[in-house]
């Protein structure tokens, strides 16, 4: 199973859950929104150019995998196996049963995952990550499925493919437990739940823009035109302080003498 943002392609072979049969999972998730600023503050894309070739909204995971079906049949000749369904192609699938096909699909995944093939996938400027966390028990209940689960499917048309034998037991109720060992690990339970209504804003703002860097002109200017000011005030008193300084100096003393 596969927890992603709406309008995306699911990729279960790379991001999938798995869940047990036999078991009850229960899936938390939460929300982030993620909004990057992109252009000159860093590396993003809108996906436009990827929607346009492929007719898939674009994300990162999809884009190598778009990458490497590119590579591969530049290289090999052939399609690999995880080409999603979407993609129209009349090239075929590559036989892996091929020592050299096999070899040669194995190649192109090494160079990917070692970066010597450039795939140009940046991240989303703008897109929703889900996080979650599961936990899960043991079900069916014995009980349960002998008398719900079982009642359910024996009750349905399903009985013509699924448990044809079993169905005609249980209308007998003769079921063993052995019987009921045999349905066990054909039922599987998920619950799908967000943990919380409300989610996270991660957003990037430029920390330098052209608002605060008028102000900080302004402000280096009003320093420098204020410190101006003050150092004329201090060399006029200084001036004036040598003046009164002279003039003091020549200024002969008289004594009176009785």
């Amino acid at each position: 199973m596969v927890v992603h943002e709406k309008g995306t392609m699911p990729l279960p072979q790379n991001e999938g859950l798995t869940l047990s049969t036999a078991y009850e999972t229960n899936i938390g998730i939460r929300m982030m929104q993620i909004n990057r600023l992109g252009g000159k503050y860093g590396s993003c894309t809108d996906g436009a150019d990827f929607l346009k070739k492929y007719h898939l909204n674009y994300t990162v995971q999809l884009c190598y995998t778009m990458c490497e079906v590119s590579f591969t049949e530049l290289k090999c000749g052939c399609t690999p196996v995880s080409t999603p369904d979407v993609y129209d192609t009349e090239v075929s699938v590559c036989d892996l049963l091929n020592k050299t096909i096999r070899y040669c699909v194995l190649n192109v995944n090494y160079d990917i995952l070692n970066g010597y093939v450039d795939c140009e996938c940046p991240t989303r400027c703008s897109e929703q990550v889900y996080t979650y966390s599961s936990s899960g028990r043991q079900w069916p209940h014995a009980v349960y499925l002998k008398y719900v689960l079982i009642d359910e499917v024996c009750r349905r048309d399903y009985t013509k493919t699924f448990y044809t034998d079993l169905c005609e037991i249980y209308k007998t109720n003769n079921l063993t437990d052995y019987d009921l060992e045999l349905m066990f690990g054909n039922f599987v339970a998920v619950n799908v739940y967000f943990e919380d209504l409300n989610y996270e804003l991660m957003k990037e703002e430029p920390l330098y823009n052209t608002v605060r860097f008028l102000s900080d002109i302004g402000g280096t200017m009003g320093l420098f035109t204020g410190a101006s000011a003050l150092t004329y005030c201090e060399i006029l008193q200084v001036i004036v302080e040598i003046g009164i300084f002279f003039r003091n100096r020549r200024r002969p003393t008289v004594n009176n003498i009785n």
